[in-house]
């Protein structure tokens, strides 16, 4: 009996770090350390950590985009966001900084136009100066209103070539998602589709209930080197096994296609600047305990992570769903929630809550030193701000499982 009751009660306690994220599934808790990311709480955007273009084109030709990402002309910090936004303006520069003007630019083995060239729009780029290999990558956004732009969230992994699109969306299907991901081995990215003779690529649009451009929501993927999985506010709506090495950047874009280019058509030319690619955080988790960056920091270089984050996010539930891309029910049956522990000020924490479906019995408490409960409740799908005194104790129940968190 003693032996049961421990197998099913695992306790984790922690008090290294003041961003934790548990992952308590049916059958297991998966612990994930904050490992970096942006809160976008400065007034500037911070260039040791992000990039404002590729560093190898201002644009990507060969998708016929017709925008130049600009040296941080295109963004606005403003109440701890991160608003990327596109717009109709001729700029003549070069497509790759360090070629020549005068250097052929050659897609695939078709002259494509000379390096220096007239671009319709600008359009703003983050790009992390850091390549990571493996972790759990997530942004909170909400996308333009306005149709024809291309906001995406992705990793790229340079020469050899490999992408994971943890989002790319088009701003005229706001209740859609497409992911993607592009292996170094070809043969890898097209699959047979039942009877049909051609192979299709992985990839696809995915409807869900909920809306892009209204409402905040968290997209996220989990990559490993077994798989990747791909989350909308904590629902799993896609997953890959595939072994995906090479290390990679993160990107956060708006891209301007043309009428006859990838994800087309572009906007409405009398369409002068897009709405904002709003970003309200973009975190970067690993398993890792080691690589906890936040755990040697002090208390004054941590209020940098300090945000209420006070927009909600929405409630969304997916639709649409293939084997190919969602694999079998045996690959979900055991998913639960994600439980998101960040500081709110110097004394309150959010507590954020996702998952496709929370447990009704589901609860939270906090312990003072003497294991008196100050508060509780259950838990709810969005953020709580819990008031953290130090020497307290956070506790999480759901699934037969707890985990703590000491402040």
């Amino acid at each position: 009996m003693k032996t049961k009751l421990m197998t099913a009660l695992i306790i984790l306690y922690a008090t290294s770090s003041a961003q934790r994220m548990w992952q308590i599934n049916k059958d297991t808790v998966i612990n994930w350390y904050y490992e970096d990311g942006d809160e976008f709480n400065d007034a500037q955007l911070n260039t040791d950590k992000w990039n404002y273009q590729f560093g190898w084109a201002r644009s990507i030709f060969g998708n016929k985009e017709q925008q130049y990402y600009t040296d941080g002309k295109n963004y606005v910090l403003k109440d701890g966001k991160l608003l990327l936004y596109a717009k109709r303006e001729k700029i003549t520069a070069n497509l790759i900084d360090y070629l020549p003007e005068t250097d052929s630019i050659k897609n695939g083995n078709k002259f494509d136009g000379y390096n220096k060239r007239t671009f319709n729009y600008s359009a703003g780029l983050i790009q992390s100066k850091r390549n990571y290999q493996y972790g759990f990558f997530e942004i909170k956004c909400k996308i333009p209103p306005q149709k024809g732009y291309w906001p995406a969230f992705w990793l790229y992994g340079g020469t050899p070539n490999e992408e994971i699109d943890w989002i790319e969306s088009k701003t005229e299907k706001p209740t859609k998602i497409h992911v993607g991901r592009h292996s170094k081995v070809r043969s890898e990215n097209k699959f047979r589709v039942g009877w049909d003779i051609k192979k299709k690529w992985w990839g696809n649009w995915l409807k869900f209930k909920g809306n892009l451009t209204k409402d905040y929501n968290i997209i996220a993927g989990e990559w490993n080197p077994a798989y990747v999985k791909f989350y909308l506010n904590g629902e799993c709506i896609a997953y890959s096994k595939l072994k995906m090495p090479e290390p990679k950047n993160l990107v956060a874009n708006i891209a301007v296609p043309s009428n006859g280019g990838a994800f087309g058509p572009g906007p409405d030319t009398c369409i002068i600047q897009s709405g904002d690619f709003a970003i309200d955080y973009i975190r970067i988790w690993t398993t890792n305990e080691l690589n906890n960056t936040n755990a040697t920091k002090s208390d004054e270089a941590t209020k940098k992570f300090y945000t209420p984050h006070t927009t909600s996010i929405g409630k969304s539930a997916l639709v649409s769903k293939t084997k190919r891309h969602y694999g079998k029910k045996e690959d979900h049956k055991n998913e639960g929630i994600f439980v998101t522990l960040t500081p709110a000020s110097n004394t309150t924490y959010n507590l954020l809550i996702t998952g496709k479906e929370i447990p009704a019995n589901a609860s939270y408490k906090i312990l003072d030193s003497n294991e008196k409960i100050l508060e509780q409740g259950n838990l709810n799908y969005g953020t709580k701000e819990l008031l953290a005194v130090k020497g307290t104790t956070l506790i999480v129940q759901c699934y037969n499982k707890t985990v703590s968190y000491g402040f």
